[in-house]
């Protein structure tokens, strides 16, 4: 193996152990800002787990295409670097990007969904209106059908 593909594969586990520091990040950001009786909160384990399975599978595809599955005891070393450096430079970056995403895109989107909500219930509870106005002629007949059966069996 050359020394430029070691460096490389070096990097790649580099970058492999900064995306999972912020994938496990955004996994206890959702845990932290989760209400204490959410199903978010009570499914944390499960949620963390499955996130590291995720993120050990995708290291070994990693190393899969980079060396063909070739482990080195320097893998597991550059992976935390790769988690130190998140913690150190990345994490307010990242956080930072994060906020800009939910502003730019997830809020506006949030509105539309939330207005569009609004109109169909506006709009259901016109037509129930028009509904209870075009029956409101007929309950005195449903009240007087409804003491002659009273009578009738009593």
């Amino acid at each position: 193996m050359t020394l430029t593909a070691q460096f490389l594969s070096l990097l790649v586990m580099i970058a492999s152990g900064i995306v999972g520091a912020a994938c496990i990040d955004l996994v206890r950001t959702i845990k932290y800002y989760a209400p204490p009786r959410s199903i978010r909160r009570k499914g944390y384990i499960a949620l963390e787990l499955i996130t590291w399975l995720i993120l050990g599978i995708a290291s070994f595809y990693l190393l899969f295409k980079v060396r063909a599955g070739e482990w080195r005891i320097v893998d597991p070393i550059a992976q935390l670097a790769g988690f130190y450096c998140y913690q150190l430079y990345f994490q307010s970056v990242f956080r930072f990007g994060g906020r800009l995403i939910y502003i730019i895109l997830l809020r506006p989107l949030w509105l539309i969904f939330n207005f569009f909500v609004s109109i169909i219930r506006w709009i259901i509870r016109a037509l129930m209106r028009v509904v209870r106005l075009l029956l409101l002629p007929f309950r005195p007949l449903v009240k007087k059908t409804k003491q002659l059966r009273l009578k009738k069996k009593g």
